[in-house]
Order: structure tokens, then sequence, then C-alpha cells
């Protein structure tokens, strides 16, 4: 480049303000100063060089550019042809990579954390849970960091855009390359968003995309896991209440239950669920036993209920009567301790209230007979709590325990145990619950303990309601809550098998909070990309960018080269920076740079 005499030390600047014409009339006597810009590229003259530096007035230019169709000067685009040349193209190969790479990590995340779903943590194999997060980490980051990435494509082409839009000063133009270099004090409070919207909105969208990094870690948890497959030897309760002693009263004929048998039907009643059973096999582990015991056989089709036994009362006409909610009567004298003797069951959702909701809950009545019945019981202890699972049939009458039977023998031992039991559980049942009304007063009547009942649910209100649920499962509950509950007795033990619960921690892959972030950024970021490739092609026919060779071969012609003489004289370089505004556009004879409006509405 020639010296530039301008520059000299003996050079001394014109103290008056110059305007941009008088600049630019310097600019065109200066010896060294050459109106030059690159070279717009003109596809009928493309050569076998490729692109060069030419300049048809003795100004090196970066490189060939293609003519454009027509031109506008004002506040408007200027409008250039597309360019579609393979060299052209082959720019966007690298945003497009950029772009497939980040959509194959979001991928590989997904893969890695079903990978590691379900897998117990620190083994199979055995890798520390801490470099597991960590793989999972730099997959989000590299997601993020390749596609700003590629929104950094879109962002430049957004600059050229915005450039070649509107007449910008040079403070404006300085901001939007700021906004471009991705400045957040730039991008946010300055007056960019009025000159470049889509510039500032896509610089942005890049400040945001480090939440899919924040978010997509995660994706992959740790959370316990039961694992209940490993069997193993161990000794258990036999369940033979033959074994079982203390439950009965009488000594060769059944004559009562003892307080332990009315302890332990009573628990099981007004809880509605088992004792506490032994842990035979440890905290976690579950064992299955098979005991012979009772039931009560309920039949609700066809059943007529003693007259009386549900009560005077008549809702249709209210007046002085008793109003039964509850009421179990046996066919025959309590006074026998028979355990066999089936009993009549009535019972009435209701309460003093004219009149009452009984959709609510349930009415009905039942004839219940004692039989003998067989459960498969899985009892399983899991972390301190206990859960007990059942299946019943019933097998048998109950066995004779009040008398000899026919050929003159004695009850058994397990007709005598298993008879306590059940006579200890049926008079937890039997009793009325009911009210009797007068024109003087209300009388209440509680001669039932199934006032305790678990499937019955009393008001606490002022008014008292009696509310039942499903009676006849209930009835079956407690005769099974009752079974269960006796295996705490000393029944002996057996050799058993059961099944230990390990209890380890497992990582657990949550698919939507990983896909729900790469997925917005992808479909963004993609959106974006289409978006950058029209502007690219339509409005960017000569590839530029922002390096150093580029931003040269637009900036070097007369019109800016008469402000850089200028520099050094603030006072008048000052006011021509906010009111001199530029264009990226053609500067005649096949070249592109910024020029003012003045020389562009010539």
């Amino acid at each position: 480049m020639h010296p530039d005499p301008s520059r000299s030390s003996q050079y001394q600047p014109d103290p008056r303000s110059l305007t941009i014409g008088e600049t630019r009339q310097q600019t065109q006597t200066s010896q060294g100063y050459f109106e030059g810009s690159p070279a717009m590229y003109d596809p009928t003259k493309e050569t076998a060089q490729g692109r060069g530096w030419t300049g048809d007035d003795g100004y090196n230019s970066s490189s060939s550019r293609p003519n454009p169709v027509r031109t506008r000067t004002g506040e408007t685009l200027t409008l250039v042809r597309a360019n579609t040349t393979l060299s052209h193209i082959k720019a966007l190969l690298k945003p497009v990579a950029f772009l497939i790479v980040g959509a194959l990590l979001a991928l590989g995340h997904h893969l890695f954390n079903n990978w590691a779903d379900g897998r117990p943590v620190g083994s199979s194999p055995s890798v520390p849970s801490v470099w597991v997060f960590r793989v999972g980490t730099a997959f989000a980051f590299a997601f993020q960091t390749i596609l700003a990435a590629c929104l950094g494509f879109v962002i430049c082409q957004l600059l050229w855009f915005s450039t070649r839009r509107n007449f910008l000063s040079l403070q404006d133009i300085d901001t939007l390359y700021q906004v471009e270099r991705r400045d957040i004090v730039s991008t946010i409070l300055s007056n960019a968003i009025r000159r470049a919207p889509l510039l500032v909105a896509i610089t942005l969208l890049s400040f945001l995309l480090p939440i899919a990094a924040v978010f997509t870690p995660a994706s992959l948890g740790v959370s316990s896991s039961a694992n209940s497959d490993l069997a193993g030897p161990c000794v258990v309760s036999t369940g033979n209440f033959a074994e079982a002693s203390n439950l009965q009263q009488g000594g060769i004929l059944l004559s009562g239950y003892t307080p332990t048998a009315q302890k332990i039907a009573e628990s099981a009643f007004y809880g509605g669920t088992v004792m506490p059973l032994p842990e035979y096999c440890g905290q976690n582990c579950t064992y299955f036993l098979t005991v012979d015991s009772f039931t009560f056989s309920c039949q609700t089709t066809g059943v007529t209920l003693p007259e009386g036994q549900m009560g005077t009362f008549d809702p249709q006409h209210p007046g002085p009567g008793i109003q039964t909610f509850w009421n179990a009567t046996l066919t025959g004298s309590e006074a026998d301790h028979d355990p066999t003797m089936p009993f009549y069951l009535g019972w009435a959702t209701g309460g003093m209230v004219v009149p009452f909701d009984s959709s609510i809950g349930s009415s009905g009545s039942a004839y219940c007979t004692p039989m003998q019945a067989r459960y498969n019981f899985q009892i399983r202890k899991f972390n301190g709590l206990q859960t007990v699972s059942y299946n019943m049939t019933p097998t048998d009458p109950m066995l004779e325990a009040t008398t000899h039977d026919q050929n003159g023998q004695q009850p058994s031992t397990k007709a005598l145990r298993l008879g306590a039991m059940a006579l200890a559980t049926r008079e937890l049942l039997l009793g009325a619950l009911s009210v009797r009304t007068n024109p003087v007063e209300i009388v209440w009547g509680f001669n039932s303990t199934a006032r305790a009942a678990s499937f019955l649910n009393m008001g606490l209100g002022e008014t008292a309601t009696f509310v039942w649920g499903d009676v006849i499962k209930g009835v079956e509950e407690t005769a099974a809550n009752v079974t269960a509950s006796m295996l705490n007795l000393d029944l002996g033990l057996q050799n058993s098998t059961c099944a230990y619960t390990k209890t380890q921690l497992v990582y657990t892959y949550h698919r939507p909070n990983l896909w729900a972030p790469y997925g917005i950024a992808l479909f963004v970021v993609a959106l974006a990309f289409v978006f950058g490739v029209v502007v690219f092609l339509r409005y960017n026919p000569d590839n530029l960018t922002t390096s150093f060779a580029d931003t040269v071969g637009i900036t070097r012609n007369r019109d800016l080269d008469g402000l850089a003489r200028l520099h050094d004289n603030r006072a008048q370089i000052e006011p021509l920076l906010h009111s001199v505004k530029f264009r990226l556009g053609d500067m005649g004879r096949g070249y592109i740079g910024y020029s003012t409006s003045e020389k562009s509405e010539q």
C-alpha cells in the first residue's frame, strides 16, 4: 500500500468541520486512496481461478461478488439475486453439520439414559455414579454448545440482512456488530432491538440455550427398587391351631373362650387389620402359610329376618317406635356357647334426620353360618411395614365342640380351639344398635360392639348417623384377620422357603425431562436456521462473514476512508458518527460496501 502524504507529520487538519461531501472530495484527491470494495460476483465471468483479489481502479479487494438484479435507495431492503452456485452453498455445510450433530447428541443422551435406566447404582457394570451423571452433563453442554454454533451462522446472516435493510449510523452499525458477537449489554440495553429486531431475538435465543443444559441432566435420577426374586430357606410358624393353648374354656367340652382369645378377636375386629406378626425371616422378606381355620359364610338372597329384628319405625309414617341400624341374633340360645350356631344379620344406613339419604351407604340382611375354611396367606415385611393378603376357600361345617359326636367321642383339640376363636369373633357381631323415639325423649340403645366395626362410618356431627360399607366383606375379613393374628401364638415351627426382598438404588430415566428441553431447542434452532438459509441465499450471495478479510473488503472505500482520515480530530468525527448513515449495498462497478445515503441517492 502506498504511503499517505496527508498523514505525514507536516499535515495539519483543517480546524473547521468538514461535511461528508468535502470528506469524499479529499479522498478523491488524496494519493494512495482508491475507491474500492469487494467486487460483486458475476456468474457469467467466473473463471477456473475462483475468487481472487481484483479491483479495476487499483484497490485490492477480497473477493468477487455476484451483481445485483436491482437496487433501491432509501429505508428499504436491497434485493439481490439468490446465489445457488455450488461454491456458495458449500458454506452451509458447517451449520447443517452443527444441527445434525446437535440432534445426534440429543439421541446419544437418550440412548445413554436408556442404557442406565433400571441398572443398580455402581454396578452392572461397575461405573461410579458420579461419572454416570458427568457423562449426562457432558452431553447436555455439548448439545447447547453445538446449537449455539449453528445459531452463530444465523446471527451472522441477520447482521448482513439488517445492514442491507436500513441506513444506519456508524454507532448503530457498531452496536449491531457487538450484538453479533453476543455482547449481552449491547443486546439488551441498547437500541438494537429497534434497528434489528430479528438479530436481537436470535441472539437472545442463543443466551437461553444453556437452559437445556440445566434441565436435561436431571432426566436421569436415582430411586430405590425392591427385588423379590431372591428365594432362601427360612423357619416359620406351622399355623396348626391344634397346638395353641389358653384359648378355650372347659376341659372336654367347650364352655366359652379365654381373655387371650377375646383380645385377639377384638384387636382384629376394631382395627380392621392383622396384629403385627413375628419377623420369621427378617425385616424385608415374604413368606407363605396354609392355615385351616374358620369363616362366616353369609347368604344374602332370599333371607327373611325374624319379625321385629329391624325395629318398628316406619319411615313413611314417622312417629313413636324403634329404629334399628344393626341387629345380629342367633338362631338359638346364646347360653349354649355353640360355635356352629348360625345367626341372622340385618343392617340399615340411616340417622335421626328426616329424610335421610340412604344411597351413600348399604342396607340389607343376611343369614351367616360358621364354617371351616382353608387360608393361603402371603405375609410380607418391607421396611417395617406389614402386608397380609390371602385366598380363602370354605371347606366343611364347623366341628362340634359343645357335645359328643354320634359315636360318643369327645370334641378334638382343634374343634375346641377353633370353636373358641369363632365364638369370640361371633360375639363381637351380635347385638343391636337402635334408637327408640317417643313424644317425650329419644333413647339410644348400643348393646353391640358392632359400633366399633371398621366397616361402619359414624358421623361426628350433632346428629348421629350410621353409614355401612360392604358388611358381608367386612364380616369375612374379620374372620381372616383373626385367623392371621392367631399366628402370634406359639404354634410350633416348620421349615419353609421365603422370598427375601433386597432393596437397592437404581437409575431412573424420566424421558419427558430430557426430550422436552431438547425437542424445544432443536425445533426453535432448526426454524431459525431455515430462516438464516433463506437470508443467506437471497441477501448474502457474497458469503460475507465477520472475518478480518471481509471486514476490510466492505469498509475500504472512499466514503469510510474519508471518515477514517478524521479519526484524530474527535471534534470533527463525533458528529459524523451519529449523523452520517451507511448501508451495505452496491458501490458501483461490481463492488459492495458500506455507502452513504447521499451516494446511494445520486
